[in-house]
């Protein structure tokens, strides 16, 4: 099983032949709110990238569907390596951590469709594994679904906000979100496809007409861009449910994961460098932003990992 930390590893080592584009103001086809993470924080802009403002401390952020609250994992306890979910209001930068969540382990929070739930990876202290918790923004509830089915990653919501979806590296699950149980089962493969190669940092995100999937994952490193002899790479793919068929988006010459929808779903942004990024200090993350059918990315944000965009934050 290959974790986000060591799938950032591998690429680390990349000599890519990309060079990456200036983000053109008003490339956008609508107003969009983004989020991002940076050296341990948390941070907010809008469609052209201009003046990040920090939010929180935390990581895996994701805006809420009105753009108005950013979900975000928070470190807690007192050495600092417990996980919790936290919830900061762009507005105010005002931040709660969910106390009712149990266990110091749970992250990568998930907005549904109707912004009033969050699900995310949650460590079942009991059952010694993953699973999946939803916890209710209004109240603070907190629950388990499926909780029989143990070692299971990767959560989203379908686009009616009806069911959830995980993998457990073999098998993609539909679950009930109202009930918890499993009603469906299919090889995870059928999504995939047969380039992508399966793991728990697996990412998707849902199109705004909830029609089309984007996804992460490694892949061989058939470019040969790689050194010191490391085998893989990381791309972004598209799958479409309706006809089953799944396609690489990102070339070879760049390592890109952690996709996310534009509003109007024709462009995404994803984390990722080139060999101009690979070369700098500390951590080569940049953000970057690609149209569904250009094949060519263009840098978004110099610095930053994890993004998410949803629409131009209500005044409401």
């Amino acid at each position: 099983m290959i974790s986000r930390g060591v799938r950032a590893a591998l690429c680390a080592w990349l000599a890519l032949a990309f060079a990456a584009g200036a983000f053109a103001a008003g490339a956008f086809a609508a107003p969009a709110t983004v989020v991002f993470s940076k050296d341990g924080g948390v941070f907010l802009t809008d469609s052209e990238g201009k003046q990040p403002v920090k939010l929180a401390e935390g990581s895996n952020p994701e805006v809420s569907p009105d753009g108005r609250f950013v979900a975000f994992t928070a470190s807690s306890g007192k050495d600092g390596w417990g996980r919790r979910i936290g919830v900061v209001e762009a507005a105010s930068k005002k931040a709660t951590v969910l106390k009712t969540i149990p266990g110091e382990n749970s992250y990568g929070p998930r907005w549904s469709p109707d912004g009033k739930s969050l699900l995310f990876n949650h460590w079942n202290e009991g059952s010694s594994d993953w699973v999946f918790g939803v916890a209710t923004i209004a109240d603070g509830s907190f629950r388990v679904l499926a909780p029989e089915q143990k070692g299971i990653y990767s959560p989203f919501w379908s686009a009616d906000g009806a069911s959830v979806y995980g993998q457990d590296l073999d098998t993609l699950y539909r679950i009930d979100a109202e009930s918890g149980a499993v009603v469906e089962r299919r090889p995870l493969a059928s999504v995939t496809g047969g380039e992508a190669m399966v793991s728990s940092a697996l990412r998707f995100s849902l199109s705004p007409d909830g029609t089309m999937w984007l996804f992460d994952a490694e892949v061989e490193d058939t470019g040969k861009l790689m050194k010191h002899g490391e085998p893989l790479n990381s791309a972004v793919f598209l799958h479409t449910p309706a006809d089953g068929k799944t396609r690489r988006l990102t070339p070879e010459t760049i390592c890109a994961m952690h996709p996310s929808w534009l509003p109007g779903g024709r462009e995404f942004l994803f984390a990722g460098y080139g060999p101009k990024e690979a070369k700098r200090k500390g951590s080569p993350f940049a953000i970057f932003r690609q149209a569904l059918e250009s094949g060519k990315a263009a840098l978004f944000i110099k610095e930053g990992d994890s993004p998410s965009a949803g629409r131009e934050r209500s005044a409401k």
